[in-house]
């Protein structure tokens, strides 16, 4: 066995690097060479081994603890084995026994593993065929999360953005007679998670109920590769959604293809349209994704949205939203909307009564309502950045949201079509 120097180097306390759950070997020859799981605090842990030898019983492997963005990364291919070890300061050698029980860890340093047991550059995740269910879990990491706590209001919005995604995804399958109900699962450790199982039954009296080929319908997969697609491509797709003759991407094509194999195994005719019902469902559908985009930031720093495998649960991330994400995705709509509708803007500040329900005191970014100008009695929901540097606590913007008060400011409003979009507030005292 080689030597790695391992009395050298300092022991770590093995809760923090040995996988109690979610345990799914990725590639297996005689020991599980690549495998993952996740530590009694919820962290991601990717392992694999390096040597075993007979004569002490012992297996040597390396377990390095990942963050949610990294394990988004490396099952969806995005990042290999070896950036993430190059990248890491949670690298550590575990020695087990031939029953693959711990028996030490050790702290260890990227630069001291020898090069002939470094994964290559193309050491992507293996291809696998993934089991997908109408089970989910959305997981927000950070700040708040991070002590098991969140607040109300914005799981509230996550909670009822997400179910009514997931439902009117099921409700735009036409033909099927689905109604489809998203029900809540309890709470689960880790952060802070939400669970939801998608319920699916045929509506009562349907002629379609009684229909044997249903089973057969990859709806779950659908499901997911849809989230997938938003998640991942919408935004390099926005110019497709921005003109009605453009040619689909190949993702999109692909989540197209995975919609009438759903028809056809399902043995129900197709609308004819299907190509633009398509393309029009995810226009729609981003205004549910949106909601959850607009709470990243103030009280948890990401969302996690993860497919639950059923019988084993182990969990398959679909999408991950951070900052960067919700701030690109946001962009496209209106990039879209404007392309679609075109952008008025205003040329100086006016003066408009709005009422704040959502405030980010740190970014200074939120949202309001405000009436429409053609028609006082429809109201549009802007973004709003509020302009200067001094603190907004105590200020008539923060009274407008505790106190739920209609409250009149200096802005500059853009509209798209007949709606107000955003508004750039001047800060008054």
């Amino acid at each position: 066995m080689t030597d790695f120097h391992l009395n050298t180097k300092p022991l770590i306390k093995n809760d923090l690097i040995e996988i109690v759950s979610n345990y799914k070997v990725l590639h297996f020859d005689d020991f599980p060479i690549l495998y993952i799981g996740t530590n009694k605090f919820g962290n991601k842990i990717i392992g694999s081994h390096l040597e075993e030898d007979d004569n002490s019983k012992t297996i040597l492997t390396l377990h390095t603890i990942l963050s949610n963005k990294e394990y988004h990364d490396f099952m969806n291919n995005k990042i290999s084995y070896l950036e993430i070890l190059k990248n890491s300061s949670s690298i550590s050698i575990v020695e087990k026994d031939y029953k693959f029980k711990i028996k030490k860890a050790y702290d260890f340093d990227f630069n001291f593993i020898p090069a002939d047991y470094l994964p290559t550059p193309e050491s992507f995740c293996p291809i696998s065929v993934k089991a997908h269910s109408l089970e989910f879990s959305i997981s927000l990491k950070g700040k708040l999360a991070d002590l098991n706590k969140a607040i109300a209001d914005e799981v509230s919005k996550i909670q009822n953005g997400f179910a009514e995604f997931l439902e009117d995804r099921i409700k735009s399958l036409k033909g099927f007679d689905f109604a489809p109900k998203a029900l809540l699962q309890p709470y689960a450790v880790g952060s802070f998670k939400i669970n939801f199982e998608l319920d699916i039954k045929q509506k009562a009296n349907s002629k379609k109920a009684g229909n044997l080929f249903l089973e057969q319908a990859p709806i779950s997969q659908y499901i997911a590769e849809y989230i997938k697609y938003i998640a991942e491509d919408f935004t390099e797709d926005k110019e497709i959604f921005e003109s009605d003759n453009a040619e689909f991407s190949e993702s999109l094509k692909s989540l197209e293809n995975r919609l009438n194999e759903l028809y056809e195994k399902a043995l129900i005719k197709k609308p004819n349209d299907i190509h633009k019902i398509i393309k029009d469902d995810i226009l729609k559908s981003t205004a549910k994704f949106e909601t959850l985009t607009e709470q990243v930031g103030e009280n948890f720093e990401s969302i996690s949205i993860l497919n639950i495998e059923k019988g084993n649960e182990i969990e398959t991330p679909i999408a991950f939203i951070d900052t960067n994400f919700s701030k690109n995705f946001q962009s496209s709509i209106e990039q879209i909307e404007i392309a679609k509708k075109g952008l008025v803007e205003d040329d100086s500040f006016k003066y408009y009564k709005i009422y704040i329900y959502h405030l980010n005191t740190d970014t200074r970014t939120g949202n309001a309502f405000i009436r429409n100008l053609d028609n006082e009695e429809e109201m549009s929901k802007p973004k709003i950045k509020i302009n200067g540097e001094d603190g907004l606590d105590h200020t008539k913007y923060t009274e407008s949201l505790y106190l739920n008060k209609w409250i009149e400011v200096k802005a500059k409003a853009k509209r798209i079509g007949d709606k107000v979009k955003s508004l750039e507030i001047e800060f008054e005292e």
